[in-house]
């Protein structure tokens, strides 16, 4: 495998207290802040939908899906979109997470990221170092259930 073939453009994404990482693909567009229209007696991670396209998106909280307490929303916060891979793909190609700044784009190959051992959270895959910089892996499946969940 060539050198370019081994590497993946990625995205931080930033949270209140840590950063995501996620290959650039999963994340269908980045747009700016809209608030969420919340139905009544939904669950705390799930935030409203958003209209992206023409379409309701459900929004998720990754912080309360993670076990965290409820944050207020950065002036710079952003609204990530992102590709769903379970098995309702079909039916639901879309959910969002509310970002708390502007995303960035980093490179990665195997040589610049390490897991690290740390204590995951509900909605964690991982939590690695990359280049020097702490971030997590979300578990992209678990906060599509969520999002699926309230359709």
């Amino acid at each position: 495998m060539s050198e370019a073939e081994r590497i993946i453009a990625s995205l931080y994404l930033p949270m209140r207290k840590q950063q995501l990482l996620l290959p650039n693909v999963s994340v269908a567009e980045v747009v700016g802040y809209q608030k969420p229209i919340k139905p009544d007696e939904s669950p705390d991670y799930f935030l409203g939908y958003v209209k992206w396209r023409g379409v309701d998106i459900p929004v998720i909280s990754f912080e309360v899906a993670n076990g965290q307490t409820a944050i207020r929303k950065a002036k710079n916060a952003r609204i990530a979109v992102i590709n769903t891979i379970g098995k309702h793909h079909a039916i639901f190609p879309f959910f969002a997470i509310v970002t708390q700044g502007i995303p960035r784009l980093i490179k990665i190959n195997n040589e610049l990221i390490k897991t690290v051992d740390a204590g995951k959270g509900k909605a964690e895959t991982a939590v690695v170092r990359v280049d020097g910089e702490d971030a997590v892996i979300p578990d992209i499946e678990y906060l599509e259930s969520l999002a699926y969940q309230q359709l």
